[in-house]
């Protein structure tokens, strides 16, 4: 009786899956038992499933969900903002591909002076009419490099509060010391911006709590450490420094410390108070010597842990 293509595919299964194989080499004969056969075949099953949810699975995961009462209760809860904390918001690293996309199209377009790029990406666009300040950067921080993106679930919806780890290449400095940069982000119709207007008290209440957490200490205690290391190597570092603690101004970051006057007689030995300006970026000082403003320490190995 002659056999069905069913027939003849039940045949082939049957030898293949539950009969022996033989392998013949020469006069030698090797033989293949059904059970190994099957045990081969389940593992590499098992593995290509694995390696799909890895490649797969895994960039699709969604960040952890901070609810409305986590945060309130992080506005409620007393801590010391000068001191290091039990962490109350965990971070992300590099979660968010758009976001990183996105928070290196930033920092390229100040190297750039591309104010109009700039306008984009910000809440506050009049902060960019002009290219004046950014050339005055750039003839400074020449780059970010290395850039890594630690996120917080900021206090508004869909918002974030992200450390930016950066590596600067600084004008006239062999090494590249590390910077990190605060950034209130928010999500909305136009994607992501960057919030550099005013913030509410609240919103930079919880910036400065979250700042404190153990894990973004970590972060900045990593930082200081490599760049005090960086420091004893380098004499042009060191001399950079030097420039920029007789400044006196706070700042944001590295590069607005480069684009200050000298230091004068500030506001409060002229008799005037000194203002309060605000939101904007949530930076922290110099590439990270000393630390976050706020009781932290501040460059690691690449700034990551």
């Amino acid at each position: 009786m002659k056999k069905n293509i069913f027939d003849k595919i039940s045949d082939s299964y049957e030898r293949f899956h539950l009969q022996d194989t033989q392998i013949r080499k020469g006069s030698n004969t090797v033989v293949i038992s059904s059970k190994l056969k099957l045990t081969l075949g389940w593992s590499i099953f098992i593995l290509c499933c694995v390696l799909a949810y890895v490649v797969v699975g895994l960039p699709t995961a969604k960040p952890k969900e901070v609810s409305v009462e986590d945060k309130e209760n992080v506005l409620q809860q007393e801590v010391d903002i000068e001191e290091e904390h039990d962490t109350m918001v965990p971070y992300e690293k590099d979660a968010d591909e758009e976001l990183n996309t996105f928070i290196n199209s930033y920092l390229t377009a100040i190297t750039n002076c591309d104010n109009l790029a700039l306008q984009d990406m910000v809440t506050d666009p009049s902060e960019y009419n002009d290219a004046e300040g950014l050339k005055k950067k750039a003839e400074f921080i020449t780059e970010y490099s290395n850039i890594t993106v630690y996120t917080k679930v900021g206090l508004d919806e869909g918002s974030y509060v992200a450390f930016v780890v950066t590596n600067l290449t600084i004008a006239g400095v062999n090494s590249s010391p590390y910077d990190i940069i605060t950034l209130y982000i928010v999500n909305g119709a136009r994607g992501y911006l960057i919030n550099n207007g005013a913030l509410s008290e609240d919103a930079k209440s919880y910036i400065e709590k979250i700042k404190g957490d153990k894990d973004i200490q970590k972060i900045y205690r990593s930082v200081e450490k490599k760049n005090n290391e960086l420091k004893e190597k380098d004499s042009s570092l060191r001399e950079f420094y030097e420039i920029i603690s007789r400044r006196n101004v706070k700042t944001d970051s590295a590069a607005d410390l480069l684009t200050t006057e000298e230091a004068e007689p500030s506001q409060e030995e002229n008799g005037e108070e000194n203002p309060d300006n605000g939101g904007q970026e949530q930076g922290d000082s110099a590439p990270a010597e000393g630390g976050q403003e706020n009781g932290g320490t501040a460059p690691a190995e690449n700034g990551q842990d």
